[in-house]
């Protein structure tokens, strides 16, 4: 992999920077409104927020584990492996440029008999599949546009059902792409067909409707939604990640993630809660991430010490 240019590494460092800044510049112009509010930790609502957080996290290892199975490269007896694999590779997206995650995949993949071609195409298809899920769940932002409009519910939830079904056609017409083609070769070593495509996107569906559960949960204590608000938070929270996924320059989208959430949020909550809320939903995630990562590297031991 090429490194990036000096111009390249001083743009995204300033625009991370300017992200950064504006997020809490709006915190503190807000502050009036923060201190107006008077939040109710229950215990009930952050247990389930933290089971939920959890899941979401473990469907994304599943949707891997289905890509591994339906590509021909699982093997049953190295479950422990994956997860370890899985778990230290995804927290490299924090790496700027976000080449190492591909790079340590594969290179770790390769101890448990996954070729490095097809472990580096396999993760480029993962990041395919949550962006297209994550689209398809976006949808449901519309629902704070519908007023209690009951048949334009049903018509968002439609499009979104059948956003899911076409996604195996998008997918490989995209990687039928001439340009696709010569900048990814690995994913001719990956041969998915529609039905293979189609059923692993399913647990990446279920990672942002869960992340959205997650977060509702938690913003409900600061008592500013209540539950028709639901389908609309997963709506968004799923845009944000969608943002931060394509915009190569943030690490682990810092800093766009909570941009993208906060202008969202910024329509139905005043200045300063709505920043503060996107901050402090990326510091509750990225702490949940951390202790799976910890869990999996204490009670997965490695096979190889390729994998430590």
């Amino acid at each position: 992999m090429r490194s990036r240019s000096p111009v390249y590494n001083a743009i995204r460092v300033v625009l991370l920077a300017a992200i950064v800044g504006y997020l809490l510049w709006q915190v503190v112009a807000g502050r009036e409104a923060l201190l107006s509010l008077s939040p109710q930790w229950e215990a009930l609502s952050l247990a389930g927020a933290f089971v939920a957080a959890v899941i979401a996290y473990q469907c994304l290892f599943l949707g891997w584990v289905m890509l591994l199975r339906r590509s021909g490269h699982y093997d049953s007896g190295n479950t422990s492996s994956y997860l370890r694999i899985w778990w230290v590779s995804y927290l490299y997206r924090y790496v700027p440029g976000k080449v190492l995650l591909v790079v340590e995949r594969a290179r770790m993949g390769s101890a448990v008999g996954i070729p490095v071609a097809a472990g580096a195409a396999l993760t480029i298809v993962e990041t395919l599949l949550a962006i297209l899920a994550g689209s398809a769940v976006s949808l449901l932002a519309i629902s704070y546009y519908a007023a209690g409009d009951v048949p334009l519910l049903f018509g968002v939830a439609a499009i979104a059902v059948g956003a899911v079904f076409v996604f195996p056609a998008g997918f490989r017409l995209l990687c039928s792409l001439p340009f696709v083609r010569q900048r990814y070769p690995e994913l001719e070593t990956v041969s998915l067909s529609s039905r293979d495509v189609l059923a692993s996107v399913l647990p990446y569906v279920a990672h942002y409707l869960l992340l959205g559960v997650s977060f509702f949960l938690l913003s409900r204590s600061l008592q500013v939604f209540d539950r028709t608000d639901l389908a609309g938070l997963c709506g968004i929270y799923a845009l944000s990640h969608v943002i931060s996924l394509v915009a190569l320059f943030a690490p682990g989208g810092l800093g766009v993630r909570e941009g993208a959430l906060a202008v969202q949020l910024g329509r139905i909550l005043p200045n300063g809660v709505a920043e503060a809320l996107a901050i402090g939903v990326r510091i509750w995630f990225t702490l949940i991430e951390l202790l799976c990562y910890f869990a999996v590297l204490v009670f997965c031991a490695s096979k190889s010490d390729r994998l430590r």
